[in-house]
C-alpha cells in the first residue's frame, strides 16, 4: 500500500521536491547499478522504469504548483475546457486526476498552461533531436509496460542512448520552465527583496 503523510509530524500531502529528489536518486542508483554489468536486462529495464516514473513525476508536480496559483487567486484568468481538462481538479487531496493522456501530450498541454498561468515567455523545445529521441524512448517504455512479445521487453543500446536524453531532456525543460518563472517572480519584487528571494529559493539558474 501507499504510504500517507503523517499531517502530526507537519508533513505535507504532497511534498512536491522530496518525490523529484527520491525518484532522481533512483535513477542515478539504477545506472550505478548498470555499471556492475551494462548487459544486464533487468538492470536496462531498472534504468527505463526510473526514468520514466521520474518524467511521468515531473508533469504532475508542474500541475501541482499552477493548481497552487490558481486557488492562490493569482492568476485571475479563464481556462479553456481542454486546460481544465489536462489540469483536473483544483483539490489539494482527493482531487480527480486530469484526463489522461499519452505522456508527450502531457507535457505538452501542462507545460504550455504554466507558461500561460504565470506569464512567462517560456516555449517547450520540442522540435530538436532530444524531443525526438524523447519521442522513441516513450514508445520503447510503452511496448515495455505492456510487453505482448519477448522483443517488448528487449532494451538495446540505442533504447538506452534514447532513455537517457529523454531523461535529460525532461529534466532541463522543467529546470528552464522555473528558472523562468523565478526571473518573473524577481522583476515584480521591490528592490530591496529581490536578493532575500533569490537566497531563498537558490538563484534563478538553481
Amino acid at each position: 500500500m501507499p504510504g500517507s503523510p503523517r499531517i502530526d509530524k507537519g508533513e505535507g500531502f504532497i511534498r512536491t521536491y522530496e518525490l523529484l529528489q527520491a525518484l532522481r536518486g533512483d535513477i542515478d542508483q539504477a545506472y550505478a547499478n548498470l555499471e556492475v554489468d551494462r548487459e544486464s536486462q533487468f538492470l536496462r529495464r531498472c534504468v527505463v522504469r526510473a526514468i520514466f516514473s521520474y518524467i511521468e513525476a515531473i508533469a504532475e508536480c508542474v500541475k501541482v504548483e499552477i493548481r497552487s496559483t490558481i486557488r492562490a487567486g493569482v492568476y485571475s484568468g479563464k481556462l479553456t475546457p481542454k486546460e481544465q481538462e489536462t489540469l483536473g481538479s483544483l483539490l489539494i487531496v482527493g482531487a480527480e486526476p486530469g484526463k489522461f493522456l499519452p505522456l508527450d501530450q502531457n507535457i505538452k498541454r501542462t507545460f504550455k498552461l504554466a507558461a500561460k498561468v504565470w506569464d512567462l515567455s517560456y516555449r517547450l523545445s520540442t522540435d530538436g533531436e532530444d524531443f525526438r529521441d524523447f519521442l522513441f524512448a516513450k514508445s520503447a517504455r510503452n511496448k515495455l509496460t505492456h510487453p505482448r512479445t519477448f522483443y517488448d521487453i528487449e532494451v538495446n543500446d540505442y533504447d538506452m542512448h534514447c532513455h537517457t536524453v529523454a531523461g535529460v531532456w525532461a529534466q532541463n525543460e522543467f529546470q528552464r520552465l522555473f528558472q523562468e518563472r523565478v526571473k518573473s517572480i524577481v522583476s515584480n519584487l521591490p528592490e530591496d527583496m529581490r536578493e532575500a528571494f533569490l537566497n531563498r529559493v537558490g538563484g534563478a539558474d538553481a
